[in-house]
């Protein structure tokens, strides 16, 4: 969905905080998204978590059929996970069943993003951080076109201000900008693995 597809690198971003961008993207951006989006985590939360071992104390109609019933639950659940993503320390202590989680597969299952995915490379990159020459340059290489295509087009799109641009050619823009942050990122990667790697070596 085009709505999520002019979306920042993440790098530095928590999990939580990346899920929360999708979030208030989506609610900001779509009318009843947010109820849709909260009335899936509440079924997925409640069909996974044993009642038992549940942290989160969400709030169920009684009767599933009753419109009104359900309107003023998803409004009270509502409010429950804005609070999760509006403050650490609330989220802390409060919600400890990974709450993010069952948020990015609503988010995934209604808009078709590919959160989840975003989520799992941050928890488990299968990309590995080059480190021989052929890599690194090969990472210059890449990081010189991309910043190189990005300069060049606000070049264009910035000469007499934005206003003479269409839509297209600003959103064009910013993807432009947004994959070459994304190589500089990479290429911050690149360095805090080496950094990392002498701290541990002066450790043991």
């Amino acid at each position: 969905m085009k709505v999520f597809d002019m979306r920042p690198s993440f790098h530095g971003y928590s999990s939580s905080n990346v899920v929360k961008w999708y979030y208030d993207r989506a609610w900001s951006t779509l009318t009843g998204a947010k109820r849709a989006i909260v009335a899936r985590t509440v079924d997925l939360y409640m069909a996974e978590i044993g009642e038992e071992h549940r942290t989160i104390k969400f709030n169920i109609p009684e009767s599933p059929e009753d419109a009104d019933q359900f309107l003023d639950c998803n409004k009270k659940n509502i409010k429950i996970i804005d609070d999760f993503f509006a403050d650490n320390a609330v989220r802390s202590k409060h919600f400890r069943d990974n709450l993010e989680i069952f948020v990015a597969r609503a988010i995934d299952e209604i808009f078709e993003t590919a959160i989840c995915e975003i989520l799992k490379q941050k928890l488990f990159p299968e990309e590995v951080t080059p480190h021989t020459q052929d890599e690194l340059d090969k990472l210059l290489v890449e990081t010189n076109s991309s910043y190189t295509a990005a300069a060049n087009e606000c070049v264009r799109i910035f000469r007499n201000g934005l206003s003479d641009d269409t839509e297209e050619e600003l959103e064009i823009l910013e993807s432009k900008l947004i994959s070459a942050r994304e190589m500089l990122d990479k290429n911050v990667g690149v360095i805090e693995d080496e950094l990392t790697r002498r701290k541990s070596a002066k450790e043991t």
